[in-house]
């Protein structure tokens, strides 16, 4: 018998759930929406906690009523990171959430809910946070500073759903100061970010940094024109492109660690919460190198399913211990992805045992001896395993 299961995913257990909670729910009675749902217990609704928040523009508004403070990010106020990268005055709004520190000059935007199966929840959360807008057929027209917010309900989100993934309940994951991200309507302006705090970086697409001086922290850049350019145009793309860099913010600030994350477990968080909003919007970062010719459309099952069918994957001992995302070859950065959704959805306790030792130094474990850890198995009997999957559970796509 084998020592963990393989069935039925936990994220199709849980909207059964909730569909079925659905059916059988009167009119007046609260919906639990559809991300709402733990991903350790898929009966157990997720938390996700928008505030406490600082924002200038809502305490001029008098939605919040703390006391004025400058928002500080790289270790000094936002104002002088504005000044020093030329951002005039009124074309930029730094805000503060529970876990992130966000900067952006954004402009307004349509937010549609075909950009993610989760879009019109998102946008109900914000109307909580700034209420004077309506929904369309479509969606909803925002501002930019509700666009900004928009972006607080989303990254909150994702940090909650990583959060109870792992069961890590750290301040910031273990770091010592909250995620910094940086969102620039124009590349010009993410350029000159790059090169005053960064420097000798490519930054022909979003850039992570780990600021290792204490009290260190994570941050990401980019701007919407580089989306635009790359994936496509309109909010959603641009969400899809957040979400993958930001998912490596995670887990490389995971218990605060200082070594490298093995680059398929990297890559493939970052395509699971890019591809868990909205498989159309996909995303590449600069880290993986020359974009995959195998993996463009949406259906990455099929894809997948035909190369394992034909045997043409290479064994995944051959490259599980690559380290750097640009070694991996474009299957297997696909691959990467098809074994960590796997991993999450249907073994989430197994996975974070296997992450959990990566930040200690003294035993320094490779990644055959994480798999080892977190699974009991090495890593072609892990990955044996995900191959019977595939073929059982996506031959019919």
């Amino acid at each position: 018998m084998r020592p963990w299961r393989t069935g039925v995913a936990a994220s199709s257990v849980a909207l059964l759930a909730v569909l079925s909670s659905r059916i059988g729910a009167q009119d007046d009675k609260p919906r639990v929406p559809l991300d709402d749902v733990h991903p350790r217990a898929p009966s157990t609704p997720l938390k996700i906690d928008l505030g406490p928040w600082w924002c200038p523009v809502c305490a001029r508004d008098g939605t919040i009523k703390n006391e004025p403070r400058p928002v500080g990010m790289m270790h000094k106020s936002a104002e002088e990171v504005a000044k020093q990268v030329g951002l005039p005055d009124g074309t930029w709004v730094a805000i503060e959430t529970p876990h992130f520190k966000i900067l952006s000059t954004l402009g307004g935007t349509t937010a549609r809910y075909s950009d993610s199966v989760f879009a019109r929840f998102d946008l109900e959360r914000l109307k909580t946070i700034t209420p004077k807008f309506s929904f369309g057929p479509e969606g909803a027209k925002l501002d930019a500073h509700q666009r900004l917010h928009l972006y607080h309900v989303r990254l909150e989100r994702q940090y909650a759903h990583f959060s109870a993934l792992t069961g890590n309940t750290q301040p910031n994951l273990g770091m010592s100061l909250p995620y910094e991200v940086y969102l620039f309507a124009d590349y010009s302006h993410h350029h000159s970010f790059c090169d005053r705090y960064i420097g000798g970086r490519a930054d022909k697409n979003g850039v992570q940094w780990h600021v290792r001086d204490p009290p260190n922290f994570i941050l990401f850049s980019t701007a919407e024109s580089i989306v635009n350019d790359q994936v496509g145009r309109g909010d959603g793309p641009l969400a899809n492109h957040v979400f993958h860099n930001v998912a490596h913010c995670l887990i490389d600030g995971y218990n605060n660690y200082y070594r490298e994350t093995p680059a398929w477990i990297e890559e493939g968080l970052g395509h699971y919460y890019e591809r868990r909003e909205n498989p159309r919007f996909n995303n590449f970062c600069w880290a993986e190198g020359k974009t995959p010719t195998q993996f463009v459309k949406p259906d990455w099952e099929t894809t997948i399913f035909s190369i394992v069918r034909r045997g043409r994957d290479s064994p995944f001992p051959q490259w599980c211990e690559k380290l750097q995302p640009g070694e991996l070859t474009d299957v297997e950065n696909g691959f990467s992805w098809g074994v960590v959704k796997w991993l999450v959805e249907t073994e989430p306790l197994r996975f974070t045992k296997m992450i959990e030792p990566m930040d200690d130094q003294k035993r320094n474990l490779s990644a055959a001896e994480l798999i080892q850890e977190g699974f009991g198995v090495s890593p072609s009997v892990l990955y044996q395993r995900w191959r019977e999957y595939v073929l059982a559970s996506w031959s019919g796509r």
